[in-house]
């Protein structure tokens, strides 16, 4: 699925780089794109090009129109405009193409083997134990799986590891709160709502009680350094903590290949400071400054193991270790990179974190290069969910409850299936699918680097740009077939010729790049953009097209299959963001 004549619209692209090159100049697949105008399928700018050549676009534009050889091309025609060269399909190729693309295997329409032979391994999702599942883990959640699902769908070989935030000072936090006031008979009821509460409490105590900060700092280096007892109630809090997960993960629909949690690398930790050291990347010393460790504030006057990124441009250094041993975030994320790299091989590693960790993901990629490594870690980031007060705090205990979230959209979908005419057990089953689904398309439909302000309204609305209006238009392609004759002729593509039919198969036929352009930019809402404007132009045809009742047989059985073929790239794209489809509503 790499050559260029396996999608049609990868033949457009070979058959436009050839005429462009016969021009004398080159052009980027990348460059080639669907056209804005009435007058374009495809448009091709050259402005780069007259740039070089010291030309106006528009002259360059006409010029490369006048040598474009159409004759036995996908194209009907090409037009010079304002320093674009637009060209639109000959129809019957594009139906013939698609078609042809489509019949080859409908199931995996749409997927690339680009991937084949390569690893990616994806760090998402990735909560705290001991604190419930808040809508503040969601985004994280859902667009791993969604790239998860993109890569796999490419070809790849995907480790998906939910990396718990299970060690670390916060866990010294915890377990001091709970030896002062935990109760276990709370801690039975609610496990994780009851832990929030204690952590909440211990930063409210510490703005006034100064010692017990270094109570906590104790207690994580009891537990680091493996006292019993500190070990077993750790463990509880982490058993509670997963099953709490785990039921809000299958109700999600997500999955993990991994989940090892940063308290598996903690025995890699002592090597991992070491070598720092011994290749002098690291060394023992005062930081020049007071600097966040990613989990607390780390004095001027505590000496500290740290890699200095001053020659690689970045004035904070990358703390590893306290001076009283226990280690740092950093320390746990090499040693979890090394593990990664040294297991998977993997071509590159992506962490879906908010965009807050930017400059942090800066200094850890610079204190890879010192220490020689070259895999590429690559930080999907993404905007916080606020709340319009402003955003969440586990801290403040300012926290909206992902399962309540999720039971709030099941609630409100089985309002909207109230009056349908379907079994009990059919409601509750696409109640559960559309809910779901409008949450995670509400955020995988916009821009991931873009904050979300959580908007109940918004966030589960069941109509507009929304999970349902695409799952509607998907339970009327299956409603058409339904009601479809057992015995029809052969498809034949070149009988769709109206402008309602092309503008599908024009649709149809993009779907491929779109999935690979998601994958490269990590942007998972150009499958749902994508989605959208078919789901749309589905609808016009619908409304304007008779399918079964078309005059000829021939035209019958053709605009049901053009019908399937719709469909099933909604079904496809919507399973890539993680929704699934329905065949009725």
């Amino acid at each position: 699925m790499n050559g260029s004549d396996h999608y049609f619209i990868l033949r457009c692209q070979s058959y436009i780089i050839k005429e462009f090159q016969k021009s004398g100049m080159d052009v980027q697949p990348a460059e080639i794109r669907a056209g804005g105008v009435p007058e374009a399928d495809i448009a091709v700018p050259v402005f780069r090009r007259a740039k070089v050549l010291k030309k106006d676009a528009a002259a360059l534009a006409e010029s490369i129109v006048k040598h474009l050889e159409l004759t036995a091309s996908p194209f009907a025609s090409a037009r010079a405009l304002k320093g674009y060269v637009n060209l639109k399909f000959n129809p019957e190729a594009l139906a013939e193409g698609v078609f042809a693309d489509y019949q080859r295997d409908p199931e995996r329409y749409g997927a690339w083997t680009l991937g084949q032979g390569k690893t990616v391994v994806i760090d998402y999702s990735s909560p705290n134990i001991a604190k419930p599942f808040s809508v503040g883990h969601l985004r994280s959640t859902i667009i791993g799986q969604a790239l998860y699902n993109i890569f796999s769908f490419l070809g790849y070989k995907v480790v998906g590891d939910n990396h718990l935030g299970d060690w670390g000072t916060q866990f010294g936090k915890l377990l001091c709160a709970f030896e002062l006031w935990g109760d276990e008979k709370k801690l039975a009821q609610n496990p994780t709502g009851y832990l929030l509460e204690l952590y909440v409490q211990f930063h409210e105590k510490a703005k006034m009680d100064k010692t017990l900060e270094a109570k906590a700092r104790e207690w994580f280096r009891r537990l680091e350094t493996g006292d019993p007892k500190t070990r077993t109630r750790w463990q509880e809090f982490v058993q509670l903590s997963r099953k709490e997960f785990d039921r809000i993960y299958q109700l999600l629909g997500v999955s993990f290949d991994l989940t090892l949690g940063e308290s598996f690398y903690a025995d890699r930790l002592p090597e991992v400071i070491e070598r720092a050291l011994k290749k002098n990347v690291a060394r023992a010393e005062r930081p020049p400054e007071t600097v966040q460790s990613g989990e607390e504030d780390v004095s001027q006057n505590e000496k500290v193991v740290l890699i200095p990124l001053d020659s690689m441009g970045l004035k904070v250094p990358l703390l590893l270790q306290k001076s009283d041993g226990t280690s740092l975030y950093a320390a746990r994320e090499l040693a979890t990179y090394e593990y990664r790299v040294q297991t998977y091989q993997p071509e590159k590693i992506l962490y879906v974190v908010g965009n807050e960790q930017e400059f942090y993901f800066k200094q850890f990629n610079a204190a890879l290069k010192l220490l020689g490594y070259d895999v590429p870690c690559i930080h999907v980031n993404f905007g916080l969910i606020r709340l319009p007060e402003g955003r969440l705090s586990t801290r403040e205990g300012r926290v909206i409850f992902l399962l309540d979230v999720i039971n709030e959209a099941i609630d409100r979908a089985k309002a909207v299936l109230v009056s349908r005419d379907l079994s009990q057990e059919e409601k509750e089953t696409i109640a559960r699918k559309v809910g779901i689904g409008a949450i995670k398309y509400a955020d995988l439909s916009q821009n991931r680097v873009k904050d979300v302000v959580f908007d109940w309204d918004r966030m589960l609305s069941l109509d507009g740009d929304s999970a349902p209006y695409l799952l509607y238009a998907y339970t009327r392609t299956r409603s058409i077939f339904r009601k479809a004759p057992t015995s029809l002729p052969p498809p034949q593509p070149k009988l769709l010729t109206t402008p309602e039919e092309l503008t599908l198969l024009k649709h149809i036929a993009w779907f491929p790049l779109v999935v690979r352009a998601a994958a490269e930019t990590y942007q998972p809402h150009r499958v749902a953009n994508h989605l959208y404007r078919l789901a749309q132009d589905f609808s016009t045809f619908y409304d304007r097209i008779p399918v079964l009742k078309a005059d000829k047989n021939e035209l019958v059985s053709t605009r049901l299959a053009l019908v399937e073929m719709a469909g099933t790239v909604l079904k496809t794209g919507l399973k890539l963001l993680g929704i699934e489809v329905t065949e009725r509503m």
